[in-house]
């Protein structure tokens, strides 16, 4: 009844079906460092200007079509007030038939602490889930499985998460969503408020001279009742920490390397390979990672939208 393409679908039983809260899976993107507002919407201000990032990550599968792929665009700004920071996050995930994509608004709260700054961060929005059927191709025409329908969910959220920095070092807390949807019928998913998806990340920097300086960094995701580790190291070099190379290691099963190049004061360009090894090897030959990061170095004049003057 499968064509040859159909081990796409076993994959997807294991990786998609085998949970049922794939939906609200928040994929962890190697450059997170560089990327924050993709996984705290506590992070939004800290780099004090209006800073925009673009990402976009794809994975290659060995004869298997329908491989992941992800983009992902942030914004984040400080207000007039500098205790309060926007940001916005807007990310379009596919997997093979499945295609989610969700739009999330960021409300920071910022206050000095020591030498650094203390962030509350709340976010809102909406996730969307698309099955298209159409895209499965089969021996046997029709079959009583597919229908060629396209099955969509709207799925509202909200986020928290903390964030406290330095020129040092930082550390931070997220829980990007606290709903967990699961399958309800054909064309929904029934929420539940569940913890389900935390992560815990930090790294500090150690300036050996004015061109070389170190940054250890480290991530733990708990997710679908397993715990992601991420373990990275970067090297600065240049005075105005123009080359950045880095390697991560994360669970045993991937090796990455990072570069990111800063063109200019404003500009910057990032790119990560992801190599896995072992068991995922036999089906994931790797994944890229390509992000562009300007900063407009800029305050935005805007009171807070909470408490606005009349």
């Amino acid at each position: 009844m499968w064509c040859s393409k159909g081990r796409i679908f076993a994959i997807l039983c294991l990786l998609i079906c085998g949970t049922s809260c794939w939906a609200q899976y928040h994929p962890t993107y190697s450059q997170y460092m560089f990327n924050g507002m993709a996984i705290n919407p506590a992070y939004a201000g800290s780099k004090e200007v209006l800073n925009l990032a673009a990402l976009y990550r794809c994975s290659q599968w060995k004869n298997v079509d329908g491989a992941p792929v992800t983009q992902t665009f942030t914004g984040d700004f400080p207000l007039k007030n500098p205790q309060i920071a926007l940001g916005l996050l807007v990310y379009n995930d596919q997997v093979g038939i499945y295609r989610q994509t969700g739009v999330f608004a960021s409300y920071a709260f910022r206050v000095k602490l020591g030498s650094g700054k203390l962030s509350f961060g709340l976010q809102a929005g909406f996730e969307q889930m698309r099955e298209d059927e159409s895209k499965v191709t089969l021996r046997t025409n029709p079959d009583p499985m597919f229908n060629n329908e396209v099955h969509k969910s709207f799925m509202p959220n909200v986020g928290t998460g903390v964030y406290y920095y330095t020129p040092q070092y930082f550390v931070g807390l997220s829980l990007p969503q606290l709903l967990t949807y699961s399958p309800y019928t054909a064309d929904s998913y029934k929420g539940k408020m569940a913890f389900d998806n935390v992560m815990l990340y930090g790294g500090i920097l150690f300036p050996v001279n004015d061109k070389f300086k170190i940054r250890p960094s480290a991530l733990l995701q708990y997710a679908q009742k397993e715990i992601l580790c991420d373990l990275n190291c970067n090297v600065i070099l240049f005075p105005g920490d123009r080359l950045e190379l880095g390697v991560s290691y994360r669970n045993a099963s991937t090796l990455a390397a990072l570069v990111e190049v800063r063109i200019n004061p404003r500009l910057s360009l990032g790119y990560a390979y992801d190599h896995t090894f072992g068991v995922l090897n036999e089906t994931i030959s790797g994944s890229h990672e390509i992000m562009v990061r300007y900063e407009f170095r800029y305050r935005v004049k805007a009171e807070n939208p909470l408490f606005l003057s009349r």
